[in-house]
């Protein structure tokens, strides 16, 4: 049993998680939808509304999924759903939600299905899940291959927990139930005034990368490249510091276009050999929730490579500038083009030769030092104020996750 719990009322029963539970059942990905009855919502992790510890979709998956497969796999209101595949540093994988009901679904094999045992709330149980993620009592579980976490779903459900009987859990989750609403409504609002200065913001680098298109012309990615569109190692990280130069994964690239160094990992020099990064390069993620997300490498970062989940391009700056090609992908040409080129199965996905096709306006360097320069000035303040509504948005969430663990590891 983990400290947290040191401080729980003394009427309070220790159990382990597994037996809040009936069943840990593995979800399905079915097949190609065929237009019939045995059409279901396949839920996804990226339907994981983390906020609000629910599902959201708004644009279900739907997928063949015949009777035989849907036995133990349909999902009932009341259940809960767990991420088994997916995260990284930062988000680890091991989220839980609730699923409320709709439509008939299942969740995809990277999810398992949890019915709720006699006796436990199903609203409190997600809010003590909640509150064990917040403490990182699944980082003790996850096993890593290359790219993505696997949570070990029987070592996390062997987890020890205290609980109260059902009645005070429903007051509990009655409690954080209104007050995280509250929450929540304060943070939709500040998620709206974040998107609003990031939409002007895309607004001012895609009008400036429009002007004069049909003067310009226009060329594909590949044709303004220096070398291959390079997939990066397909190394496990590993957290060695001094062993050789830093290896950048999807998880290490940060909004404001800089580094997080909470997650430093590198690779042994043979290792990182053939994926060494040079001043200019541009990394695009091309897996996952933040497909098409861009990184422009600069050498003050020091010596780095890159993951098998990154695609490396390095200009050929001859024809194009680094900065230029950078704010390119700020824009919402760029931003479309993801989402024409996305190849949407269990995990989205752009490949090199995806990236390769896509277009850009391509005037004389000269003027894209212009552009540079224009830009680099009238995104400066839309960028604080893009930060300073970050950290307010960090803020609350660190306070809301605070109130649901007291309330789930000490009571009212």
């Amino acid at each position: 049993m983990i400290h947290a719990f040191h401080e729980s009322p003394a009427h309070w029963r220790t159990v382990r998680l597994k037996h809040t539970v009936t069943a840990c059942t593995n979800g399905t990905w079915g097949e190609e939808p065929r237009g019939g009855t045995d059409d279901l919502v396949c839920v996804r992790v990226a339907d994981f509304d983390r906020e609000r510890l629910r599902l959201n979709l708004r644009n279900p998956t739907q997928r063949f999924v015949p009777p035989s497969y849907r036995r133990a796999r349909q999902l009932v209101p009341g259940d809960l759903l767990l991420e088994k595949s997916g995260g990284g540093d930062r988000r680890p994988v091991g989220a839980v939600i609730l699923y409320e009901g709709g439509e008939p679904a299942v969740c995809s094999n990277f999810i398992a299905r949890m019915p709720v045992a006699p006796g436990f709330d199903a609203r409190y149980l997600c809010y003590l899940h909640a509150a064990l993620y917040r403490l990182g009592l699944n980082r003790r579980s996850i096993y890593q291959t290359t790219g993505i976490q696997n949570l070990d779903s029987k070592a996390y459900l062997e987890e020890v927990v205290r609980v109260p009987d059902c009645a005070e859990q429903r007051r509990i989750a009655a409690y954080l139930d209104a007050k995280t609403s509250w929450l929540g409504h304060v943070l939709e609002i500040k998620c709206r005034l974040l998107e609003l200065w990031c939409e002007r913001r895309e607004a001012v680098v895609s009008q400036i990368m429009a002007r004069d298109r049909d003067g310009w012309g226009t060329t594909r990615f590949k044709f303004v490249r220096s070398g291959a569109l390079l997939y990066g190692a397909n190394e496990p990280a590993a957290n060695r510091p001094a062993e050789g130069p830093r290896y950048i994964r999807i998880t290490d690239l940060k909004d404001d276009g800089s580094l997080c160094q909470e997650t430093f990992h590198s690779l042994p020099e043979h290792l990182a050999a053939p994926y060494l990064l040079q001043d200019g390069d541009l990394l695009l993620a091309r897996s996952g929730a933040t497909v098409g997300k861009a990184f422009r490498y600069r050498n003050e970062w020091g010596r780095a490579c890159f993951a098998g989940y990154l695609v490396r391009l390095r200009p050929d700056q001859r024809k194009i500038l680094p900065d230029y090609l950078h704010y390119f992908t700020q824009s919402r040409a760029y931003r479309d083009q993801v989402r024409l080129h996305t190849v949407q199965a269990t995990i989205a996905n752009v490949s090199a030769e995806r990236f390769g096709n896509f277009t850009i306006p391509l005037p004389p360097l000269e003027v894209q030092q212009a552009a540079i320069d224009f830009l680099g000035a009238a995104t400066k303040n839309l960028d604080r104020l893009v930060v300073l509504t970050e950290r307010e948005l960090a803020a609350l969430r660190d306070y809301r996750s605070a109130l649901i663990v007291a309330a789930v590891t000490r009571g009212l």
